[in-house]
């Protein structure tokens, strides 16, 4: 094509996003004092919990009281409360009153913004994380959009900052809520909530968290179905239906499973790591165990610090777990009951199921090696599973799985971050059944493949361009041939890989073989948004418009309420010389999402440009009014 051509195509393209941009553009909204909060909503009902108990009430009634039948739900009442960043000096203040709860968030210089609090995630016995929808703050609207709140509510403590927001780059009140989040904390599918905005695969949410202000109503928590599987087969046998299938119970007897089999039910919510990817859709009950699909990483040299969803990543460090090939979760913990609920002395009583302990074995007591008093007769777990401060989430005591003869001191405080180990080396996860397939070539590029995921979620991104690297060439189709052996997920099906490579290609300014690693990625998913933005970015660095024009084209026709994409058609329009055109692309950026004060400040500098003074004017207040450090 001439490079003429490019422009013209650039150009009709602008002149039809111009005339959408138009329309409504002349409403002029006056600032609210105040968002409207709606009342809280009811959660949904468990029927297959319901189901259950006709056949097991003691079992669902136990299970009823565990934290795992509260993991998420509506909002209920918050406690008020401030909190302060001493960072960055950001205030986040939730307000109850009789319209319900809100999240007021305040930056040093005046710049404010609301949320209505619409759901919690956590059952409250150690902590409670409220999730936030995003207030228009120009026209009192309810846009739909997640978050987390940066402050949250920890048992004993009232409110305080979220973990999040104690890292050096917190994303503040721009931690979207999705279906990442959501994996541990609901079966529910975030594609199937009926305001998703649900692209035409009919699978994939983009803006991922925009879930929709009523999601709260149709996020279950976790029933029998997460650890049992669907139960219906084993309804229907129970109940002689004519189509019951003949398959013995007609679900998983999880006592008769393989112990890695069993372990991986619960490690698939209590294996976190520095970092995780879900390789499969869901968690499959097959051959191939939960490491091979699910990779975790965690540092190589482990040190008394543990993170507080690290259960079995710490168990597999014990004397206990590597001596017995056949312990499990459930060796200590009634699945159905929680652990209060169970009591100190079933724990005792499990270890000395294994060994034989005489009753004075030492001549310490519990508190000498403590600190505090025993809590039991025998005080096994007292001296030997430490109770002390996770170093991921402050305040909070809790157990750490890593059992051993001498324990040290437990700690009542730790100094907050983010990884375990955040410059030193990781690994992934493995209990042992992976030795055989790790232990091959292919196996070991597997694997180094995972930890150059990792580094890019650990910001190391030069480390992780060095070891991607060792696949081939991105942009072939070599590129996307499956290498793993049996046992393991391939990565170079998964489009992920593609894209976190991509990612640190650019960093390592190798911006082509970037676009190839994108292209990759789209190659195996045309809807795969994240991807298709960076790729469009790099064209347009690369001055590659009418590519990044196409990028941009697909995304809107998949994603239609992405505003990220007419940001880029608004530089693509500047390339051009179209001052016009890129305050066109602004404005529907800025309606789709209101809160972006670079976004307003653009907008107003072009309408200087164009010499419209008074919308300019506004648009820069609207700037000012969500961060006033954004002066002209």
């Amino acid at each position: 094509m001439r490079p003429t051509a490019v422009p013209a195509l650039l150009v009709f393209a602008l002149i039809f996003s111009s005339a959408c941009a138009d329309a409504g553009s002349d409403r002029v909204p006056v600032p609210p004092a105040a968002p409207a909060v709606e009342a809280p909503r009811t959660a949904v009902a468990l029927d297959e919990m319901q189901a259950c108990a006709e056949c097991h009430p003691s079992v669902v009634a136990a299970f009823g009281e565990h934290g795992m039948a509260r993991s998420i739900g509506p909002v209920g009442t918050p406690e008020p409360g401030v909190g302060v960043n001493p960072r960055s000096g950001n205030r986040y203040e939730i307000v109850v009153d009789a319209q319900g709860a809100w999240l007021k968030g305040t930056t040093p210089g005046g710049g404010t913004r609301y949320q209505r609090l619409v759901g919690r995630v956590g059952a409250g016995l150690f902590d409670t994380s409220w999730i936030g929808e995003e207030i228009d703050p120009f026209t009192s609207e309810a846009t739909g959009r997640l978050f987390f709140t940066p402050v949250e509510t920890i048992a004993g403590h009232g409110l305080e900052l979220s973990p999040f927001e104690l890292h050096p780059n917190s994303a503040g009140l721009d931690l979207g809520f999705n279906e990442g989040c959501m994996t541990c904390h609901t079966e529910a599918d975030p594609a199937r909530l009926p305001r998703a905005a649900t692209a035409p695969d009919g699978r994939t949410v983009y803006p991922s968290n925009l879930l929709g202000a009523d999601a709260f109503d149709h996020l279950a928590p976790l029933s029998c179905r997460t650890c049992h599987g669907d139960a219906r087969a084993h309804v229907d046998m129970m109940t002689g239906l004519p189509d019951a299938r003949d398959e013995g119970l007609g679900l998983p007897a999880l006592g008769r499973l393989p112990p890695g089999a069993q372990r991986d039910v619960c490690a698939r919510c209590h294996l976190q790591g520095d970092a995780r990817f879900e390789l499969t859709p869901g968690f499959s009950r097959t051959e191939t165990p939960l490491a091979g699909q699910i990779p975790v990483l965690v540092p190589v040299h482990a040190d008394d610090d543990f993170r507080f969803v690290g259960q079995l990543e710490r168990l597999a460090l014990s004397a206990c777990f590597r001596a017995a090939p056949a312990m499990t979760c459930t060796t200590c913990h009634d699945a159905h009951t929680g652990v209060a609920a169970q009591g100190t002395e079933s724990f005792d009583a499990a270890c000395m199921a294994c060994h034989e302990v005489a009753p004075q074995h030492t001549s310490l007591t519990v508190r000498q090696v403590t600190g505090e008093a025993a809590r039991t007769r025998h005080g096994c777990v007292d001296c030997h599973v430490r109770r002390s401060q996770p170093f991921d989430l402050l305040h909070v005591r809790t157990a750490d799985h890593f059992i051993r003869r001498r324990i040290p001191r437990p700690a009542t405080s730790a100094a907050h971050r983010q990884f375990a180990d955040p410059d030193g080396p990781v690994q992934v996860f493995d209990d042992g059944r992976l030795a055989e397939p790790l232990g091959t070539p292919p196996g070991q590029r597997w694997a180094d493949g995972v930890v150059a995921m990792g580094l890019v979620s650990m910001g190391r991104l030069q480390e992780a361009a060095r070891r991607f690297d060792a696949f081939p060439p991105p942009g072939t189709e070599q590129a996307r041939q499956a290498t793993a052996p049996p046992g393991l997920t391939p990565l170079e099906t998964h489009p992920s890989f593609h894209h976190m490579r991509g990612l640190a290609l650019m960093v390592a300014g190798r911006p082509e073989e970037a676009m190839g690693a994108f292209s990759d990625a789209l190659t195996l998913d045309p809807y795969y948004a994240g991807a298709r933005l960076e790729r469009a970015k790099l064209r347009v660095l690369t001055n590659d418009l009418q590519g990044a024009l196409k990028d941009t084209d697909e995304l809107l026709a998949a994603h239609p309420k992405d505003e990220k994409a007419w940001n880029i058609r608004s530089t693509l329009a500047l390339r051009i010389g179209s001052v016009e055109m890129a305050a066109s692309a602004l404005e529907v950026s800025t309606r789709l999402w209101a809160s972006d004060a670079k976004a307003w400040k653009q907008l107003g500098l072009l309408y200087q440009e164009l010499g419209r003074a008074q919308e300019a004017q506004q648009a820069l207040e609207r700037a000012q009014a969500l961060e006033p450090a954004l002066r002209p």
